[in-house]
């Protein structure tokens, strides 16, 4: 964003700070600054299709869709390291910079689960008993608010829509309704159901 940065220094329309950061005995000057945006820049029009992701403990799936919902696009992207280490927070930084670039030259908005974290603890660690301890240690591995936040912060540097959608029953409709039909395992099955409901497309849970 060295335009932007230039652009914002010379105007003096924001405040601009700066930070300097030792990583892996490498020395870094990170600069941040507040962007703004007028809403219409942003492209978050789901008619011709929506980016869906699964996030998992170890990897994102995603799916692309088209203008009548169906999948035309799979991809897989494996995450090695979890935690609040400088690792864990660079490549979750790269793998969100390549799923923007993607949603951005294909021109479609990314769509995600809006999860609330404390609310889901609660009722699995309810709902399952002793494998609610377990349950909440992948939840705290996933750190689902982390990659929400950093996958918010590159769709609004880059202009990339990004939608929340109801996260009930994602897995079970994708597992159910598309698993077996097209070939898709469970994740793959869950990021294009959480595509097609970016786009308004209704998939029911049947038993």
């Amino acid at each position: 964003q060295k335009e932007k940065l230039i652009e914002v220094m010379k105007e003096h329309k924001t405040p601009v700070t700066f930070r300097i950061l030792r990583r892996n005995k490498k020395w870094y000057v990170q600069v941040i600054f507040t962007w703004l945006q007028k809403k219409e820049e942003v492209m978050d029009n789901t008619q011709y299709g929506t980016i869906g992701l699964d996030y998992n403990d170890g990897f994102i799936s995603m799916s692309e869709t088209d203008y009548y919902g169906n999948l035309i696009d799979l991809k897989h992207f494996p995450l090695r390291y979890h935690g609040t280490g400088n690792k864990a927070n660079s490549e979750i930084q790269e793998v969100l910079a390549k799923i923007v670039k993607i949603a951005k030259e294909r021109q479609k908005p990314i769509v995600i689960e809006d999860l609330d974290f404390i609310k889901t603890k609660s009722k699995r660690t309810n709902s399952y008993g002793k494998k609610g301890k377990q349950y909440n240690k992948m939840i705290h591995a996933f750190d689902y608010s982390r990659y929400k936040d950093r996958l918010a912060n590159v769709c609004y540097r880059n202009k990339v829509g990004l939608l929340y959608v109801n996260a009930a029953y994602t897995s079970q409709i994708g597992v159910t309704k598309y698993s077996k039909r097209m070939k898709l395992n469970r994740h793959q099955a869950a990021s294009y159901v959480i595509a097609r409901k970016g786009q308004g497309y209704i998939d029911k849970l049947t038993k």
